[in-house]
């Protein structure tokens, strides 16, 4: 080979090295967001492992000895899956472009990974005041049970990474302290049970948030009608935001809008010679309709002597919502803004009043919730002068100027906006391997438990099809615990029904279960501070369902079956061995009801496992109900002492 031929090819040679390292080093590299040192990863399941990189970059992801090359996508995605690895620590993962590490995590676990997720119940941590187990989460250290905690975030469309960086731990205390109380002790049991496997344990929840957050907005429009409508109005709503400028957009259109209220009824209604012959008739004291947001003139007359009239005197309306301007004979005599049901009394000075015919006139505006006459007794509506107080409850005459809507702040995030913790806390997991879920929420969506059927059958859904597992994604619930108040006599209670709902959700969507905590409730809080209860019973649905433990009673009795048996109702359960009452006294909380609906306390004795629930003489039962309060007397229990929640059953 000529000499120059040579030097060329190695001069060649050495630029596309040159090239090489220089692409080399500028390419940059992530794991995706559950990815750190001491994280365990799912054991015994297809494992994925995902993050970013410069778009077109060939990225090297190493899991010990096995290694997978991959080139980030167009936006600088890229995905490996590791095929399934046993249960053990010390492993290590890497990934690496060229010659150069990015990141090496070590001291990786292979384990059950288990996703905590919901309301405040599932964030109460070891600041909440436990009264269970709090010297336990001091004084016990489980190296192989390692948490990962995610603050509260929101975001209003899907973000790949989150946007804190977190760092899986050790099961310590300084750890664990903002962590979520119901998944530790959940996890410990589990701890205890597997004994040689690791535990990972995730934290996701947001105080306050309703299940509409928690899934996208594609799922939550397919739940039912009712979202698919909340869907489309918030997507219209966004939107509009974003073209409008945002922020800055908002608040002018806001201004224009109060503006626009401000002028809205403006008409000379304050003067005495107004005729309001053509307007309605109305009887005060009464608010205006619930659905009416706007400006409501109110006018009346009353009559004086002319000896009277020479007095000052004091005009009280009682209460009125939202703001309102008063006039006596054309002059303004008072007025409230932001005064919300609050009390009016104003100052009619002396030479204002004349004989004969006298006119009040009251403009409110009502911006939203209650408005109008809103005081509960019209005796406060009146004139006081001295020696003599004239009453103006009654007929006046009255004329509604109604707004336009208010303009949405589609930048602001409340508790039922939809798809804000999916977005920021729960897509950025996605793909990643579970063991399973824990679900604790509920409180925000008392009320409205049919939707919330709904929602939390499409969230599951959507979960599922998104986390990878070995199997069906076991998702087990915890029932909403006994709060406020226990009532005489039987009543519609919308915390048994939410109850019962998510009893049905957890016995029918498959590799799920529910969790009762009736027992471990507060009259006067909402947040139980009992959290050892809730995670010690996740663990015995996890341990029977999942890890098929038969020596685990996976929870209380749970209703099958209520049928007439000549002159009782007898109910059937699972899970009924040993069944008696908890407190060795009479079965209470048992009620029936017949063709008109209407429930009524019945005696109730336990009969060879089974209830037997007398009909009173005359009454066709229709339906059986039991523990349906809000804090309900109730006593029902198997042999391990687990209790019977609130259900409500068609008698056959």
């Amino acid at each position: 080979m000529m000499p120059h031929v040579r030097l060329a090819l190695v001069t060649a040679a050495f630029t596309c090295l040159a090239i090489s390292a220089s692409a080399a080093e500028a390419t940059e590299a992530a794991f995706g967001t559950p990815f750190t040192r001491h994280a365990v990863l799912q054991r015994d399941c297809r494992l994925p492992v995902w993050g970013t990189a410069t778009p077109g970059a060939t990225v090297c992801v190493k899991l010990d000895e096995r290694t997978q090359e991959i080139a980030a996508d167009e936006k600088g995605h890229w995905k490996v899956e590791f095929p399934p690895t046993k249960a053990g620590i010390g492993h290590t993962l890497t990934l690496s472009a060229g010659s150069r590490v990015f990141t090496s995590l070590d001291d990786i676990a292979f384990g059950d990974v288990w996703l905590c997720s919901g309301q405040s119940n599932m964030a109460m941590n070891w600041y909440g005041g436990l009264t269970r187990g709090r010297e336990e989460m001091e004084q016990n250290v489980y190296p192989n049970m390692r948490i990962f905690q995610m603050y509260e975030a929101f975001s209003f469309e899907p973000v790949d990474r989150y946007e804190r960086y977190v760092e899986w731990q050790p099961a310590a205390i300084d750890a664990l302290r903002p962590f979520s109380a119901c998944g530790y002790f959940f996890g410990v049991e589990l701890h205890r049970q597997l004994k040689d496997v690791p535990i990972g344990l995730i934290n996701a929840s947001w105080a306050g948030a309703a299940a509409s957050v928690w899934l996208s907005t594609d799922a939550l429009a397919s739940a039912d009608e009712e979202c698919a409508e909340n869907v489309r109005r918030h997507r219209a709503a966004r939107n509009l935001y974003v073209e409008k400028g945002g922020v800055e957009g908002y608040q002018k259109r806001l201004e224009r809008w109060q503006r626009d209220c401000r002028e809205e009824g403006v008409v000379p209604a304050e003067r005495e010679d107004y005729d309001d012959g053509a307007w309605e008739k109305v009887m005060l004291p009464q608010p205006l309709p619930a659905d009416f947001d706007g400006c409501a003139w109110y006018r009346r007359t009353f009559e004086l002597t002319a000896e009277q009239a020479k007095n000052e005197g004091w005009l009280t309306l009682g209460i009125l919502a939202d703001n309102d301007d008063t006039y006596v004979n054309g002059t303004r005599v008072g007025g409230m803004e932001n005064g919300v049901n609050a009390p009016r009394q104003y100052h009619v000075k002396a030479g204002l009043l004349h004989a004969g015919t006298n006119v009040v006139a009251v403009r409110i505006i009502d911006a939203g919730g209650a408005g109008g006459f809103t005081t509960p007794d019209g005796s406060h509506i009146a004139i006081h002068m001295p020696g003599l107080s004239l009453p103006l409850k009654g007929e006046w005459r009255t004329k509604r100027f109604p707004f336009e809507a208010r303009p949405e702040d589609a930048g602001k995030v409340e508790y039922f906006t939809p798809a804000v913790c999916y977005n920021a806390m729960i897509h950025p997991l996605f793909p990643m391997a579970l063991k399973g879920v824990l679900w604790y929420q509920g409180c925000s969506d008392v009320g409205r438990a049919e939707r919330y059927d709904h929602i939390m059958r499409a969230l599951v859904g959507e979960w599922r099809r998104n986390f990878t597992s070995a199997g069906e994604l076991p998702f087990y619930l915890v029932q909403l615990a006994a709060f406020q108040q226990t009532h005489d006599e039987p009543v519609e209670s919308e915390w048994a029904r939410m109850r019962w709902t998510q009893m049905k959700l957890g016995e029918s969507l498959g590799s799920s279960g529910t969790a009762v905590i009736i027992d471990a409730g507060e009259h006067d809080n909402i947040h139980p501070k009992d959290k050892k209860t809730p995670g010690e019973r996740l663990a015995r649905l996890a341990l029977a369902r999942t890890y098929g433990r038969k020596d685990v009673v996976e929870a209380g009795p749970i209703p099958t079956v209520s049928k007439v048996v000549k002159n009782i109702v007898g109910v059937g359960f699972k899970n009924a061995a040993g069944l008696k009452t908890s407190d060795g006294g009479k079965l209470l909380g048992f009620q029936l009801a017949g063709a008109d609906g209407k429930f009524a306390w019945a005696d109730a004795k336990i009969v060879k496992g089974k209830v037997a629930v007398a009909i009173p003489e005359g009454l066709k039962p229709t339906k059986v109900r039991y523990a349906w309060d809000d804090y309900p007397d109730c006593n029902l229990a198997n042999g391990e002492g687990l209790p019977c929640g609130p259900f409500e059953l068609e008698v056959k």
